[in-house]
């Protein structure tokens, strides 16, 4: 590994932290807005293994605030698109590239971290479902379209949320499928979503401060673990 990349990432973590962090194996499904700026962040500070998860492909509508992808990409696989991007950072990174829906990844292997920045809901439970089976520390990623404030992202859990459709959608399954909502990890941006709320429409400012709070709180969480 080529240390003059991190050198600052170690200068602020410290030598043993930024050890623990190159350790880890995180896994992002969904690289899209939040997801695809979660991932980049975690590798420019230093995460070493990846595992990334998307069926779509890049569309020009994705241009417009998906920091991994450029106009070269569109009609590329995302999940193609986005290993060539981090391996261009750093090519000494570990990625996995898993073109696929969530429900269709094999858990069965190793894990330390799960990032979901899907959209659809039978797919974030299940990814719900999979991190408590498993005992994986997860973060769900909730809405962020409609939205234009990226100061109003924060961390919570599922049952303290609030302003958020999704967030109330996914309560009431989660319910019925018996999960715990106190220990499901969420981003929310409390920010009353703006007109057209019918229709999912963003700029860069507010999924990628989630990505960013995502990356952070993932970081943090390996750091203070013992």
């Amino acid at each position: 590994m080529n240390k003059e990349i991190f050198a600052r990432s170690i200068g602020l973590l410290g030598e043993d932290n930024f050890n623990k962090i190159q350790d880890k194996v995180i896994a992002v499904f969904g690289l899209g807005g939040v997801g695809g700026t979660a991932l980049e962040a975690l590798a420019r500070t230093g995460v070493a293994h990846f595992i990334i998860v998307d069926f779509d492909k890049v569309d020009p509508s994705n241009l417009n605030r998906q920091i991994l992808y450029t106009s070269k990409d569109i009609a590329r696989d995302k999940v193609e698109a986005a290993k060539e991007r981090l391996l261009m950072i750093n090519p000494d990174l570990d990625i996995k590239a898993f073109k696929g829906k969530a429900q269709e990844f094999d858990f069965n292997q190793k894990i330390d971290y799960i990032v979901d920045a899907i959209d659809d809901v039978e797919g974030k439970l299940f990814l719900a479902k999979k991190a408590q089976e498993h005992n994986i520390p997860s973060i769900m990623s909730l809405g962020m379209a409609n939205r234009f404030n990226p100061e109003q992202v924060r961390v919570s859990k599922l049952n303290q949320t609030r302003n958020d459709p999704l967030a109330k959608k996914i309560r009431y399954e989660a319910k019925k499928a018996e999960l715990d909502l106190s220990k499901i990890n969420v981003v929310i941006s409390e920010e009353i979503p703006q007109r057209n709320a019918e229709k999912l429409y963003s700029t860069m400012m507010v999924p990628s401060s989630a990505g960013l709070v995502i990356a952070k709180y993932i970081l943090n969480g390996i750091i203070d673990s013992k």
